[in-house]
């Protein structure tokens, strides 16, 4: 279920004071500027949602890369400083 409690391991795409934005193909702009999401495949990209988010202070935005289907700050909103416990440093994809 979305939003319940655990660890997820998501993008931030959002830091404190700036304006996230989702548009019509799921492209994502930050203060008025698109991300370069090389890693987003076109099929992930989440044409559904389409909003802009103001990163409270001490907070961040996060995005998984699924985003058609990623339980993220799209739904739950940002996510407190406290909350982010560490940095993904590796991906491998099992075969």
């Amino acid at each position: 279920m979305c939003g319940s409690k655990g660890v997820y391991v998501k993008r931030v795409v959002g830091l404190p004071g700036e304006t996230v934005g989702e548009r019509t193909g799921g492209l994502v702009y930050v203060d008025g500027r698109m991300l370069d999401e090389r890693y987003v495949s076109a099929g992930r990209r989440d044409d559904g949602v389409v909003g802009r988010w103001r990163v409270p202070n001490g907070q961040y935005l996060v995005l998984g890369d699924n985003r058609a289907f990623s339980c993220d700050s799209r739904r739950w909103g940002s996510v407190p400083k406290a909350n982010v416990v560490g940095r993904v440093v590796k991906i491998e994809h099992g075969g």
